[in-house]
Formats: structure tokens, sequence, C-alpha cells
């Protein structure tokens, strides 16, 4: 070969270099690489926090590798991340939680390819009532109104759990308030549906009953913060083809309606924020009331607190 040839080897061999970084740099971390994070994120984990993946594809390998010790139901399947006074965000190829903007970094440490950072919510609110958290006999009661008529539902644990398929409805859990001659999909149990973006959200099925009726769950002596905060949902593959009527969840407290939410198909998980005004910082009953003109599919799914 000659000494020209020769000469042009090297900046090919630079090139295939390059080619090479940019190629392993931007490849995603294997599962072993995620579960190597663990000692991290315990390090820097404190009670309350929630633990957040970027990109949020990579959220299941995490999940798998680390388990549900640091990723329980109840934060996966979160209403979004204003309530958590710090996040633990695991990030690969330079990803960011949008959500997570704004939140100031307390601490970062890398792990091979992965990036474990603590962040603290600028704002943290004192939520004082979780609703979801709180559908039980002890502290709530399910009724169908309709007109003068109320029916109350009944408590009944140890039901088969029961799932629509693909592209159906979301599963019914075994404990719930089941409202007996309103038909199957017409009770008050806490489910999990997917958005918009195929996230799970943890929320109380509440659908509406036909003929014009409500679905009304109470809860008793709440501890009212300043606002009741929560999102509206029906599962993605129900709504997304936009053919079903609207859904009101109209909210009282001590009787007085201070606001609702109309849920129509594609708003996705829709937030609501109504404010407490008089009744802040006082106990008063809650009641939650869902209706819809046509009920058939209305399957609103919601979830609250007071903050």
């Amino acid at each position: 070969m000659k000494l020209a040839h020769l000469a042009l080897l090297v900046p090919l061999l630079g090139l295939a270099e390059l080619a090479g970084h940019l190629y392993f740099s931007r490849r995603a971390p294997r599962p072993e690489e995620w579960g190597a994070t663990r000692a991290a994120v315990e390090a820097a984990r404190q009670p309350g926090d929630v633990v957040v993946v970027s990109p949020l594809w990579a959220e299941p390998l995490a999940r798998w590798q680390l388990g549900p010790t640091l990723f329980s139901l109840r934060e996966v399947a979160r209403p979004d991340v204003t309530r958590y006074p710090r996040a633990i965000e695991l990030s690969a190829l330079g990803a960011e939680d949008p959500e997570l903007a704004g939140w100031p970094v307390r601490r970062e440490t890398k792990v091979g390819r992965i990036v474990v950072r603590s962040r603290d919510n600028p704002a943290p609110p004192h939520v004082t009532y979780d609703f979801v958290d709180r559908l039980r006999p002890a502290s709530a009661a399910v009724t169908v109104a309709k007109g003068e008529a109320r029916t109350p539902c009944a408590w009944v644990e140890g039901l088969p759990v029961e799932t629509q398929g693909l592209f159906g409805a979301a599963a019914w859990p075994s404990a719930r308030f089941r409202c007996d001659g309103e038909g199957p999909y017409v009770f008050a149990g806490v489910t999990i549906i997917d958005d918009e973006r195929d996230r799970p959200r943890r929320c109380i099925w509440s659908h509406p009953p036909a003929g014009g009726g409500e679905l009304v769950t109470r809860f008793a002596s709440v501890p009212l913060g300043k606002v009741l905060r929560g999102h509206t949902g029906v599962g993605h593959l129900i709504e997304r083809d936009r053919a079903g009527a609207p859904i009101t969840l109209r909210v009282l407290v001590a009787g007085e309606e201070v606001g609702r939410a109309v849920h129509a198909d594609g708003d996705g998980w829709k937030p609501f924020e109504l404010a407490l005004a008089g009744h802040a910082g006082t106990t008063a009953d809650v009641e939650f009331r869902a209706s819809a003109p046509d009920a058939h599919s209305r399957h609103l799914c919601f979830e609250a607190d007071s903050r």
C-alpha cells in the first residue's frame, strides 16, 4: 500500500471512532444498568419522594430491575407530581421529565450511563385529604340519585376482578360500592385507567347511571385546605373516537356546590381546581356527583385531594 493511501486511513479511523462513540452514547441502557442505580436511589430517597424515569418509555425497565419498593402502584399511577415534596429522577440519553421543569436539582450522581438527580418541588403543597385513598365504608358512602329518590350502593369485597379486554373498560376492582339494579358498570371503586399518553392513572371509577341520574360519592368529615384539586379521565381507548356525551362532575361541600368539572371525549387526563372560599380550613362533608345526558360508555374516573 502506498504511503498516501496509508495517510488516508487516519481520518477514516477517526470517523469510525466518532461513529462508534455516537452509536454507543445514544444507545439505550441495558436492563442491568437500571438495576445498578439502586444504591444511589436509596441513598438519595427520603420519605414521601417519588421516583421518576426519563425518558418515559424506559420506566418499565427501571421498574423491572428496581422493584415495587421504589415503584409502588400508587406512585407509578400517580395523578401528577405536584403533591410530592421531592423527586428522584433517573435520566438516560440526556432526557428530562417535562413535569419536573422548574424543580431545582439538589444533587446529581452519575451511575454508568444513567444520571440520578434529586429535585425539590419549589412549591410543595400540604395535602390534607386524598379522596382515592379514603374510598372505604369508614369514610365514604355511595348512592344513586334520581329526582327525589336515593338508592344506596352496597360495599362489597371479594368480588372477582373483571377486565373487558384490550378495547374495553378499566378493570373492575374486587372491592367496590356496587349499585344493584343499575347495570354492572354503575359502581364506585378504585381502579386504573390509561390516559392519552398510555400512562396509568389511579382513580375512582364513577360511572353515571342512566336516565339523567347522578352517582353520588360522599365523604364525611373531610379536613379541608384552600382548594380541591383533581383530574377527570375516561380510558383513552374509550374516548379516542370522541363519540360519547360529555360527563359532568359536580362537587358539593357542606351541601353547597363549589364548582364542577366537565369532561368531553378527547380531553385526556384533565385537571381541575376548585377554590373552597369560606369552607377553607374547616371540616365538612364533600360530595362528587357524576352525570351524563347519555350514560352509554361514560366510564368516568376521577381523583381529587384537598390542599
